[in-house]
């Protein structure tokens, strides 16, 4: 009887408490509760981060296909099928992003969606004739999931703020091809949209 009682002593010395057990499940819970929010925030940030990003690399695509003459005109006022030119004064250039090939992620979005419409969006700002031509280059997309940039954002200013999740119209990129744009309060005229081949 005695060896039984210390056994079971023993047996009480090795273990934790029902108790115990208990108390740590509580506070995992409440750890978890925490956590959970902010790695959630944290991703929701770095993909709105790398679809600004991506924004970018669209942008230098086009900046880069546009001066090589590797853009083709699908619509406008310059001549159809012919290589695609840089805006005159007072106009723009929109290329669909659709038909831009990027190195890396060009079809799918940092949201896992594929690009649905979008147009990297170039404007010769320059007013007078006699000058250096000056293009600013403008941002408009989303991808299938209603994720992305739904105002015409210029580059510079492209980031994790201009990117909208799950809740991004097209009202603005249904307006590129209607032969005028608003874009940072000054008004512009369509000269062509332009794809790659």
């Amino acid at each position: 009887m005695i060896n039984k009682k210390k056994k079971i002593k023993n047996m009480n010395k090795k273990g934790f408490t029902l108790i115990e057990l208990l108390a740590v499940i509580v506070i995992l819970a409440v750890l978890m509760m925490t956590a959970i929010p902010a790695v959630t925030q944290a991703i929701a940030r770095s993909r709105r981060d790398t679809f600004a990003t991506n924004a970018k690399k669209f942008i230098d695509a086009v900046r880069t296909d546009l001066f090589d003459g590797d853009l083709f005109v699908k619509s406008g006022v310059q001549e159809t099928s012919s290589i695609c030119q840089a805006p005159t004064n007072g106009t723009y250039v929109a290329v669909p992003i659709t038909s831009v090939i990027l190195e890396r992620g060009g079809k799918t979005s940092s949201f896992g969606k594929n690009y649905k419409s979008g147009y990297v969006i170039v404007a010769n700002t320059q007013t007078d004739s006699t000058k250096t031509d000056k293009f600013t280059y403008y941002f408009v997309g989303i991808d299938t999931g209603k994720n992305g940039v739904e105002n015409y954002i210029e580059e510079n200013n492209l980031n994790r703020s201009s990117v909208k999740a799950g809740n991004a119209t097209e009202t603005n990129i249904a307006a590129v091809g209607s032969g005028t744009l608003q874009l940072s309060g000054k008004t512009y005229t369509l000269d062509a949209i332009c794809e790659e081949e």
